[in-house]
């Protein structure tokens, strides 16, 4: 129910048969007056929409415009009919001072200023549909960010039968969990839908209710009660995508918890305005990324931001707000500036996946890489000829780098490296146990976020091939292996 449950909020239809999604999905949208969310009419860059709204915002800054009488917003213009906005200093709330010079001059259609006036109050949110198979939840710690908004989405059904209701609480923990690790100061809706036939069927509403809050209390201090919802006192917010109940108060619940996040708010130069707008406007030349070294410095230089530690201050503030990708661990990583968030996700997603049900085996035969494909996803052992493949020799180096510092793959030889996640195989204990010393951490009363073993996996992997050690005789399993570190000494890894 999460892709249909965006898909309510943007309008759009109702689809039963909608394909799982693979990694992450995104989507951006603008709020409006009439409580639901659209796209954007056009793209505009952000110095022309911020130039347009001061027409409409009495702060004092020097501005003349000519608008014609209809304010409807519907009204046709002529590809003649333009306003011209002069706006002077503007002052700049970061640590370079204040942005003077010259005054900024826009032509724009007056179109744009009905736009502007519209959504003055609106918010431009980015919708993250994540993937709810496992096989995905190892690359999620690199999109839960500590700022947003979180929807965790569930089946009431589920939760109101009790052959299923165990699994569907154990899902819903956690996704908590993962939040609350990632992001402990969020703000969480719960949503639960099909409730068009929770209604049918007669289910009780409190009864979920109850089996939620009795799941939450103590722990989940941070989720948002409905309020002035037509279901009252319930913890979480009941729809139904197909009769497209209870959306409008749930799009109305998002909107307010991102307006109360003060990073929202924060204020920036235009002079950074100028250097996003020229930044994203590459992508209309079909570009997903840029290297920093040399497109990214050059703009920033262009616009009068010479400064490297400048422009590495405004990349970090777009990074934190979800404009762009921009990692900065490595020097590969920070050379690449990612434009389109899908580009990256869609590259991890290619070989992150559910082998079974995202890959067409058929498009490896014809270049000669099925066996290599068979290896990757029933192993976790992709070659180097896979990955060139599957990411079209593309940035190679710096996914892979990428997936290395996320401790999402370790090299396994010269060849071929190990991509832990996808491992299938578990591996059950002897009668006889696992002979040598024992060191036991014990969760069950905790939370162990999901993948943390993988990563382990690889970051020994990673000490035995540096060591010298050769891994061609492991054997690997979804919950076990043993690896040599040293010579000599052999270490049995168990979940």
């Amino acid at each position: 129910g999460k892709s249909a449950t965006v898909r309510s909020l943007s309008l759009e239809g109702f689809v039963s048969e909608w394909n799982s999604t693979a990694g992450v999905d995104i989507k951006e949208l603008r709020t409006s007056e009439n409580k639901y969310w659209e796209e954007p009419w056009c793209y505009r860059d952000f110095t022309t929409q911020f130039a347009a709204r001061l027409v409409f915002t009495p702060n004092g800054v020097t501005r003349k415009s000519q608008l014609p009488s209809s304010q409807n917003n519907n009204h046709q213009v002529s590809a003649a009919e333009t306003v011209r906005v002069d706006y002077q200093t503007v002052p700049s709330k970061n640590s370079f001072g204040v942005l003077k010079g010259p005054d900024i001059m826009r032509e724009s259609s007056t179109e744009l200023f009905f736009d502007a006036k519209r959504s003055i109050d609106s918010l431009t949110l980015s919708l993250w549909d994540f993937g709810g198979q496992e096989v995905f939840y190892s690359m999620h710690h690199l999109f839960l960010t500590k700022s947003g908004v979180y929807v965790v989405v569930f089946d009431m059904r589920e939760l109101s039968e009790p052959s299923t209701r165990t699994e569907a609480k154990t899902y819903l923990l956690f996704w908590l969990r993962s939040i609350k690790l990632h992001a402990p100061n969020v703000s969480v809706l719960l949503v639960g839908t099909f409730l068009a036939d929770i209604i049918e069927e007669k289910y009780n509403l409190q009864d979920i209710d109850k089996i939620l809050r009795e799941l939450t209390k103590l722990s989940f201090a941070e989720i948002v009660i409905p309020a002035n919802f037509e279901h009252e006192d319930l913890i979480f917010f009941p729809i139904d995508n197909k009769e497209k109940m209870g959306i409008a108060s749930l799009c109305d619940a998002i909107e307010q918890c991102a307006r109360v996040d003060n990073s929202t708010s924060r204020e920036v130069s235009v002079r950074w305005m100028t250097f996003l707008d020229s930044i994203l406007g590459q992508k209309e030349n079909q570009k997903a990324y840029l290297t920093f070294s040399d497109e990214v410095k050059s703009l920033g230089t262009n616009l009068g931001i010479p400064s490297i530690s400048e422009q590495e201050e405004a990349l970090t503030l777009f990074h934190e707000r979800g404009f762009l990708i921009h990692m900065t661990s490595t020097e590969i990583l920070k050379n690449i500036v990612v434009l389109d968030p899908q580009w990256l996700i869609g590259a991890l997603s290619k070989v992150i996946c559910d082998g079974s049900i995202h890959i067409n085996i058929d498009q490896f035969k014809e270049v000669g890489l099925e066996d290599d494909a068979r290896v990757t996803y029933e192993k976790g052992l992709a070659s180097r000829d896979f990955l060139d493949f599957v990411w079209k020799n593309d940035q190679v180096e710096f996914f892979i780098d990428l997936m290395k510092r996320t401790m999402l793959l370790s090299e396994w030889d010269r060849e071929s490296y190990l991509i832990p996640s996808l491992l299938r195989d578990t591996y059950v204990i002897p009668e006889t146990g696992i002979p040598g010393h024992r060191c036991v951490y014990d969760f069950s009363s905790g939370f162990l976020p999901n993948g943390v073993f993988q990563r382990l996996l690889c970051l020994c992997v990673e000490l035995s091939s540096r060591n010298g050690n050769g891994n061609t005789d492991l054997k690997l399993y979804e919950n076990f292996t043993s690896i040599e570190l040293e010579k000599g000494s052999t270490v049995h890894l168990l979940e």
